[in-house]
């Protein structure tokens, strides 16, 4: 399966959510769905901008020092050197990876790769196995298919942002998750309330719901799954596994941590057949 299926899978309750908002948006108003349209139309637009980056990725332009610090630690990676060394970015929403390769011409990394790269804690190796990783997932961030969804989805993303917050402020109470896990017992309620009453258009909102309730969390393992796959296999592609694997054992606290480890470690593995063409994509 390719990942564009899985991350489209990913996004099925992010669609339908939004789709609800922008319709009772254009049913209110006409002139606010047309002024919505074309703030989405500017934010494609501007993505791959300054303005852009800092809106995506938090980033600003890198002083002097750090970019020739950076520039100097990906010198291993071959499609990143002379005419082709991207400009450098300092982002505070990078990801877990520390790094994002947003166009061929960008290269974003948070200010604690930064930090590692002058204190010597990285060394070349290192740094070029986390940029490789992000360059394996150029296509989904130069994607204009992924641009546009995330735009249109921008109702959902603003609930995911309230829950998150939310979630931190409770700290992870105990009566947060109990209260996650009885969501089945009023989703039957209310579909065997609507079976009593005929009520056949709430009912198939409710069954709608609870179907969404339940298959959203792991379609959304899924996609960040694939799409850490994605990096794992360019990572393997430019002969940089056992760095990033040094990396991740270094900061392990699961198994499953060391376990991606140690398939980035051998020739071939779970991630996948490195072939040539996978590294040549990824550095166009």
């Amino acid at each position: 399966m390719t990942w564009r299926r899985v991350w489209l899978r990913a996004q099925i309750t992010g669609l339908v959510f939004s789709s609800v908002v922008w319709l009772v948006v254009a049913g209110l108003s006409l002139t606010a769905a047309l002024a919505v349209i074309a703030v989405g139309v500017v934010c494609l637009l501007v993505r791959d901008t300054r303005v852009g980056l800092w809106w995506r990725f938090g980033a600003r332009p890198a002083s002097a020092f750090e970019r020739e610090r950076v520039q100097a630690a990906i010198v291993p990676i071959a499609c990143l050197r002379g005419r082709h060394q991207p400009r450098i970015w300092i982002g505070t929403r990078t990801g877990p990876g520390g790094a994002v390769v947003p166009t061929p011409a960008d290269l974003v990394v948070s200010p604690s790769v930064v930090r590692r790269i002058v204190a010597g804690e990285l060394n070349d190796e290192h740094t070029s196995a986390l940029v490789s990783h992000a360059l394996g997932q150029r296509p989904v961030w130069g994607s204009l298919l992924v641009a546009v969804v995330d735009v249109y989805c921008v109702p959902w993303r603003l609930v995911e942002m309230v829950t998150v917050v939310f979630g931190m402020t409770t700290g992870g109470s105990r009566l947060m998750g109990a209260s996650w896990k009885i969501r089945w017992m009023v989703f039957g309620v209310a579909i065997v309330d609507n079976v009593q009453a005929a009520r056949w258009n709430a009912l198939v909102v409710v069954v709608i719901a609870a179907v969404l309730s339940g298959t959203t969390p792991a379609l959304r393992r899924r996609w960040l799954d694939t799409l850490r796959d994605l990096g794992d296999r360019q990572v393997i592609a430019e002969g940089l596994g056992p760095a990033l694997a040094s990396v991740i054992r270094a900061g392990a606290r699961d198994v499953a941590s060391l376990e991606r480890a140690s398939v980035l470690e051998r020739p071939s593995g779970a991630a996948g057949d490195p072939a040539p063409v996978v590294k040549k994509r990824a550095c166009r």
